[in-house]
């Protein structure tokens, strides 16, 4: 038993909770082999180690750190009981739910599914619990950052200087980043040059790197020698490099937005508050860094597609197909029966003739109407959508959420209250990817409030605990590791794949437990 006892020890759980962490973006890259692993019907490895693990680490911390053992059984529990009541009469509405909202085939509802679903959502409020008990350092914390930024931005800047490695959007990158400033856009669209090497989600990955500049920073500033400071500061460049090769939105304007508020804070701390003294050398790094990033934007993938969507999207507005299409639809013939071939045909031979063939459905993603949600089948819905207002049609969100409130609205009140199914919408491909408001929809505003507001009650908490304490507690670290964190909720909200994706949340959870650690020592001290 003592040999046993050795072995888990705290030491153990702690080399196991930080290589969890640091390896997120690593045990993801095991989507390569999915369609290996589907055919025989087996899960993927990262989907076991996931759901095995964090439970484990969880049941570890409490038996060997935990010293309020009753209240975390007592709160625990009734989270866990609550929780699983909604589980159940969640599927029960769902499965109800499925047949009123007039879906196609594809979209279907599973249990299996929706519980990975809701618990990849919570899993990370447990590893929250198990990295407040370890109670880290600034040292450990700072190596984590270093580590789980290597693994990431290396790999995508030698992947795209070598030119290989998956596009962020499309096929594989077809040059590097070099070509950006040589007319390269004029012989290749801009997606293909974007490059997120061989990780799975490009968005996620992006969301990562947009909460750990703000660390890499921080750590710049701390630095006490020439030589540290020299490899934070070539660490800097490289994440912003990769960040904008990339070339998600998030992470492209993250690399020039991160250093101008790292200033504010920096000056802020500095020489309002006067916790510190002032370095020039930080504020000029970071104002070079701002400058050269800012500098290479206009050249970025990213910012060159943009330019392209509005041009289109200018152009689709002069389309003059468009008010002959838009009469015909406001004055469809009389004897036109709703569901009746008749009725099919009609809207089928406007959808093609003024959508596809005059391209006045450009704006909306051409997998939408082929294949997730055929325009042969609903028609008629196509045409809705095809003659709203041109803001109200554009980019794949405003699409999805259209069609998710559209369906959403054959159910009741009730029905919209337990939530629709988040996996009827992923079978059927067309999903809000955007956090918070893809909850609602799916889980409803019960489920949300169980799931994803837990991050955003503790970030409100924490604001109102800080200021309460500001003298000792209005810091640089905790300015910075708030900033991260809350960049993490915004990227959530305005992109989505942040609270549903491992490796965005299990880093959301060490910030969100470092900083309840430096609230909960602030206020033990007050005592």
């Amino acid at each position: 038993m003592k040999k046993i006892a050795n072995i888990f020890n705290e030491k153990v759980l702690s080399i196991a909770i930080i290589a969890l962490v640091i390896a997120q973006p690593i045990i993801d890259m095991d989507y390569l082999l999915f369609d290996f692993l589907d055919q025989f019907g087996l899960p993927r490895f990262s989907t076991i180690l996931r759901f095995i693990i964090i439970p484990c680490l969880i049941i570890w911390t409490f038996f060997l750190k935990d010293k309020n053992k009753k209240k975390t059984v007592l709160f625990g529990g009734l989270y866990v009981v609550v929780l699983g009541i909604y589980f159940v009469v969640h599927c029960q509405n769902a499965q109800a739910a499925y047949p009123l909202m007039k879906l196609t085939p594809n979209f279907r509802f599973s249990i299996y599914q929706e519980l990975v679903y809701i618990l990849t959502l919570v899993l990370p409020f447990g590893l929250t619990y198990c990295i407040y008990h370890l109670k880290l350092n600034e040292k450990t914390i700072k190596m984590i950052t270093y580590a789980t930024s290597s693994i990431i931005a290396l790999p995508i800047f030698i992947g795209d200087l070598f030119v290989f490695g998956k596009s962020t959007y499309e096929g594989y990158t077809v040059a590097n980043f070099l070509t950006w400033f040589t007319g390269i856009y004029a012989e290749h669209h801009p997606r293909t040059l974007a490059s997120k090497f061989f990780f799975n989600e490009g968005n996620t990955i992006g969301i990562l790197m947009f909460m750990l500049l703000p660390l890499l920073y921080y750590f710049f500033s701390r630095a006490t020698n020439k030589k540290e400071k020299i490899a934070v500061g070539g660490l800097i460049a490289i994440q912003s490099i990769s960040m904008q090769i990339l070339s998600t939105r998030v992470a492209t304007y993250g690399a020039v937005i991160i250093p101008i508020v790292f200033i504010v804070l920096y000056v802020f701390d500095t020489l309002i508050l006067k916790n510190e003294k002032f370095k020039k050398s930080i504020l000029i790094l970071c104002l070079c860094f701002a400058a050269l990033f800012g500098s290479i934007l206009n050249f970025t993938p990213a910012v060159v597609n943009q330019r392209i969507d509005a041009k289109n999207d200018t152009e689709l507005a002069k389309n003059g197909a468009a008010d002959e299409g838009r009469d015909k639809y406001a004055n469809p013939p009389e004897d036109l029966v709703e569901g009746s071939l008749e009725y099919i045909h009609y809207y089928r031979y406007m959808f093609e003739k003024y959508g596809i063939e005059a391209k006045y459905a450009s704006s909306i993603p051409k997998q939408y109407y082929l294949d997730w949600y055929s325009y042969t089948i609903d028609p008629k819905y196509w045409c809705d959508v095809m003659f709203l207002p041109l803001e109200q049609r554009v980019g794949g969100r405003t699409i999805q959420s259209y069609f998710m409130n559209n369906k959403l609205a054959h159910l009741d009140s009730t029905q919209r209250l337990l939530g629709a199914g988040y996996s009827t919408f992923m079978n059927g491909s067309i999903l809000l990817e955007q956090d918070f408001k893809q909850q609602m929809m799916t889980l409803g505003p019960v489920g949300s409030v169980l799931t994803v507001f837990p991050w955003v009650f503790a970030a409100l908490g924490g604001a109102i605990l800080v200021l309460l304490k500001w003298k000792k507690l209005l810091k640089l670290d905790v300015m910075i590791y708030a900033l991260s964190f809350v960049a993490a909720l915004g990227s959530a909200y305005t992109s989505g794949h942040t609270l549903d994706q491992f490796i965005s949340s299990t880093f959301m959870a060490l910030l969100l437990a470092v900083l309840l650690n430096k609230i909960a020592v602030a206020y033990k001290k007050g005592e």
